[in-house]
């Protein structure tokens, strides 16, 4: 029997990192990409956290969506207020060939400022 994927472990809010060249030098804004997606989580492996903390990065959430294609480093997921940064956006099938996006996310380096004209 086909399972259809469930994703019910909680919503995100997505966002586009985007340079704002209205001010006298250039920041990094996130622009509001209008979309809710609902979101699996998966389990992150110590062996992964260990290495990504080697880099210098913390990996936050692993987390898998519906396949959209759209996502990709230069976005940033909002899931209960705190921003986490996509670090790698991987699109794969599930084991009844549904295909879906796996997500790993990590602390962004600073908070960026939301664009509120966006």
């Amino acid at each position: 029997m086909i399972e259809l994927p469930e994703y019910t472990d909680g919503c995100l809010r997505l966002y586009r990192i985007k340079e704002d060249t209205e001010k006298d030098y250039p920041t990094e804004v996130l622009e509001d990409a209008h979309m809710d997606i609902w979101y699996r989580e998966i389990s992150v492996f110590d062996r992964t956290k260990y290495e990504f903390e080697q880099g210098g990065k913390e990996v936050t959430m692993k987390i898998c969506i519906p396949r959209f294609k759209g996502v990709d480093s230069r976005c940033v997921c909002l899931i209960d207020g705190r921003q986490h940064l996509v670090y790698n956006a991987a699109h794969v099938k599930d084991k009844y060939g549904f295909p879906e996006t796996e997500l790993t996310l990590i602390r962004p380096e600073r908070e960026i400022e939301i664009d509120e004209k966006s």
